[in-house]
């Protein structure tokens, strides 16, 4: 797949995510988004503030990773998008059609924390901010700017390996949250 095509790709799987938020989950009540159909389970908010802290984490990095590739003239590569292993490994985990589950780490699990709908405000914010940065990349190599993976510095992503694993985590939680909501309208409670 060429940079132009995953970037066409990932921008259409964004503004259909956004739609789907905007639609399906924004405009929900409160008791709604917290609810919890079993102790051990996330509700709506839990999943929206969990993409929330990857988001708030990488989308500095890329927008440093953007510029850092203008300022070196590092242009649009015609060539296959790139792939570390790690990131192969870990896009594919994070894909949708992936139902293992997976435990998360403490600083990014929002588990019976008390959260209100303006994460789920936050998330569409953090959205549009990753739409703006898919077309900032379209002036650069993606397979160039490499972006730290995690609190470390050790693991890194290319730009386009981020962009592509942010998204297809958010399509994952996405369609979590899409579950529950589902249960509580099998439940007669919507």
């Amino acid at each position: 797949m060429t940079q132009n095509e995953l970037l066409d790709q990932l921008t259409t799987d964004l503004r259909r995510l956004l739609d789907q938020v905007r639609t399906q989950f924004a405009p929900l009540d409160e008791a709604v988004v917290q609810y919890r159909p079993d102790p051990i389970r996330w509700n709506v908010l839990e999943c929206f503030a969990h993409l929330n802290a990857f988001s708030e984490m990488y989308l500095s990095r890329i927008e440093a990773g953007i510029h850092k590739a203008k300022a070196r003239n590092w242009q649009p590569s015609a060539g296959e998008v790139r792939y570390t292993s790690a990131a192969r490994r870990d896009i594919r985990r994070a894909d949708v059609i992936n139902a293992q589950p997976r435990k998360t780490k403490k600083r990014y699990n929002f588990h019976q924390q008390p959260l209100g709908p303006e994460v789920i405000k936050t998330f569409i914010i953090n959205c549009e901010r990753l739409l703006r940065n898919l077309q900032a990349a379209r002036e650069v190599d993606i397979n160039l700017p490499k972006i730290d993976r995690g609190a470390s510095s050790f693991f890194q992503y290319t730009l386009g390996n981020t962009f592509e694993w942010l998204i297809r985590h958010a399509q994952r939680h996405i369609a979590q949250a899409q579950e529950l909501v589902g249960l509580m309208q099998g439940r007669g409670l919507v």
